[in-house]
C-alpha cells in the first residue's frame, strides 16, 4: 500500500491495493462478512457531477447482471465526500496477470476461457448492457470458473447512441469505438474486445500494439492481427469477431454456440440426445466444469444443458457446487441452485440428466427405473377407473 491510502473505508478495515484505474482505486478490504473488494473514486473526480453520475451508473448496470458472471454488489455510499462501491472479492489473478507469470494458454484451458467469459458476455448483453472495457486485466480468473468485471463505463443499451471521448483501453477498442462521436457502440464492440481478450490469452501479445496512444488507435484501424498462432476452431472464430466492420461480427449468441460446436439454430440437431448419456461420467477433480460443450471437464449431453453450465470444486465439506446459469439450470430436490454443498450419495439435476455423486467422488448418470407390469397394469386401471367415471359424469 501507499502512504496515503487508507487505513480504513467506512466500516471497512483495507487490507491491501489490489489495482488503480482511470476511474478509481480497488481496495481489499475486510467486514463483518468477509473480504471484499471496494472500489474508491479518485478525489480529483468525486468533485465532478459527471464522475459522480458515472460512478453511481456503474451500481444500477452491475446489479443487472446475472451475478454468476461477475462481481456481485454488496454496498454502495455514492453521497459520500468520495464514493466507494463495495463487491464480493473474487480471489485469483487477472487474465492479464496469469499470463504474464505463466505464459499464454492452449488447448482445453483455452477453450474454457473463451467459453466462460462468451458466456458472461451473453449474460452482459443479455441485461441490456455494453461493457465497453472487456480486457485481460478485467477478467478475474477465479477458483469457480472466470469472472468479467469492471463496469466503470458500461452503458446501458438505450444509451449508447454517441460519446464525445473513446472511453475503454486502446488497445482492446473496437474500431467503431476511435472513429468518432457520431460513431454507434454497441454489443459488437464488445465482441471484438472478446477477441482481442483471446488473442492476448493464446498468444501473450496484444492484438494491437504501439509506443504511444495514436499508433495504437492507427492500428486499430488499419492493421488485421495475425491469428495463425491460435488452434482451429478458435482461430476462425477470433478472426472473424476482429472484423472492422460492425456488421460482419457474429452476435454474441451465435458465438457462444459455435465455440460449443452449434452451427444450427436447432439445438437438438446438434446435441445427443439424453439417452445416449452412460451411467459413469468420469471422476471429479480439484475444479470440474460440467456442461455440453469443449469447455466441459465432464460432457452431459442433452437439451437444457448450457456450454458452461457448472462447476464443482472439492471443499473441506465434500464439493461446492456452482451453477452458472444464475440459478435457473441445475436443481436439487425440484428447485432450482446457484450454489450446493454436495455429499456422497446426493443427486442433483441438469438438463434432463439426473446425477449422482457416488463415495469414490466419481460422477454418475441415475437410470430411473421403470414399471413393474403389475405397476403397468395398476395405472391402466386406474386410467380406465378415471375415464369411466369421467364418461358417467358426461351421460348423466
Amino acid at each position: 500500500m501507499n502512504a496515503g491510502d487508507p487505513r480504513r473505508i467506512g466500516p471497512y478495515e483495507v487490507l491491501g491495493r489490489l489495482g488503480a484505474g482511470g476511474q478509481g482505486t480497488v481496495y481489499l478490504a475486510r467486514g463483518e462478512a468477509g473480504r471484499v473488494a471496494i472500489k474508491v473514486i479518485h478525489a480529483q473526480g468525486a468533485a465532478d457531477p459527471r464522475a459522480r453520475r458515472r460512478f453511481a451508473d456503474e451500481v444500477a448496470i452491475a446489479s443487472r447482471v446475472p451475478r454468476a458472471y461477475t462481481a456481485m454488489i454488496i454496498e454502495a455510499a455514492i453521497d459520500r465526500d468520495q464514493p466507494y462501491i463495495v463487491s464480493e472479492y473474487v480471489p485469483g489473478p487477472s487474465l492479464q496477470e496469469l499470463v504474464d507469470r505463466h505464459g499464454p494458454l492452449s488447448g482445453a484451458a483455452l477453450e474454457r476461457l473463451a467459453t466462460y467469459t462468451a458466456t458472461a458476455l451473453a449474460a452482459i448483453h443479455g441485461a441490456g448492457v455494453v461493457h465497453r472495457d472487456l480486457k485481460p486485466a478485467n477478467v478475474i480468473v477465479g477458483p469457480d470458473g472466470p469472472r468479467v468485471v469492471d463496469f466503470g463505463i458500461a452503458r446501458a443499451l438505450e444509451a449508447t447512441a454517441a460519446l464525445t471521448t473513446p472511453l475503454g483501453t486502446p488497445g482492446y477498442l473496437a474500431p467503431e469505438q476511435v472513429e468518432g462521436v457520431d460513431a454507434e457502440v454497441g454489443p459488437p464492440a464488445d465482441v471484438h474486445a472478446w477477441a482481442a481478450t483471446m488473442y492476448f490469452a493464446a498468444t501473450g501479445r496484444a492484438p494491437f500494439a504501439g509506443n504511444n496512444v495514436a499508433a495504437i488507435i492507427n492500428r486499430v484501424l488499419t492493421e488485421t492481427p495475425d491469428v495463425g498462432m491460435i488452434s482451429e476452431p478458435l482461430r476462425s472464430l477470433v478472426a472473424e469477431c476482429l472484423a472492422k466492420d460492425p456488421a460482419r461480427r457474429p452476435g454474441t449468441m451465435e458465438l457462444l454456440g459455435r465455440l460449443v460446436g452449434q452451427r444450427s439454430r436447432t439445438a437438438h440437431a446438434t446435441v445427443p440426445r439424453p439417452g445416449m448419456l452412460p451411467v459413469a461420467l468420469g471422476p471429479l477433480k480439484e475444479t470440474t466444469t460440467l456442461g455440453s460443450g469443449p469447455a466441459a471437464d465432464i460432457v452431459i449431453p442433452g437439451a437444457g444443458v448450457a456450454p458452461a453450465h457448472a462447476t464443482v470444486r472439492r471443499v473441506s465439506a465434500g464439493y461446492r457446487l456452482h451453477d452458472h446459469s444464475g440459478g435457473r439450470g441445475t436443481y436439487i430436490d425440484g428447485r432450482p441452485v446457484l450454489y450446493a454443498t454436495l455429499r456422497p450419495g446426493d443427486r442433483f439435476r441438469m438438463g434432463t440428466a439426473v446425477l449422482r455423486l457416488t463415495e469414490a467422488g466419481e460422477l454418475e448418470r441415475v437410470r430411473l427405473g421403470r414399471l413393474t407390469a403389475t405397476h403397468r397394469w395398476l395405472v391402466l386401471l386406474l386410467v380406465a377407473v378415471v375415464a369411466l367415471a369421467v364418461i358417467v359424469a358426461l351421460t348423466g
